[in-house]
């Protein structure tokens, strides 16, 4: 048991690093999307995706300000937090991305 509760803790430690690999896959269909696709279906998912990424991005900040206000939280935690939202909004970008272009 005590073994387990040493590999959670590790996790919380490295969870930033951990979602930067887990970010990386979706920015590279991100990126190989927006360059293949130049016509009108392309433009029109590329927008849908980044308004959604762009109101989950400040939703998040708007609730990491709130949690402030409310936890009072440290530099290094409110850091963690901002660092923690542009990696899931990357994420989220291309999980859109590949989920639009399914549907359309």
């Amino acid at each position: 048991m005590n073994e387990i509760a040493n590999i959670i803790e590790q996790l919380k430690e490295n969870y930033l690093t951990i979602l930067v690999f887990l970010s990386i896959i979706p920015s590279m269909y991100a990126i190989f999307f927006s360059s293949s696709e130049n016509d009108e279906r392309g433009q029109k998912i590329t927008s849908l995706a980044y308004q959604y990424s762009y109101f989950f991005c400040l939703a998040a900040i708007l609730i990491l300000f709130i949690v402030n206000r409310l936890v009072d939280l440290t530099f290094a935690d409110f850091r963690a937090g901002v660092i923690t939202i542009v990696l899931l909004v990357n994420f989220f970008l291309g999980i859109t991305l590949f989920t639009l272009n399914r549907k359309y």
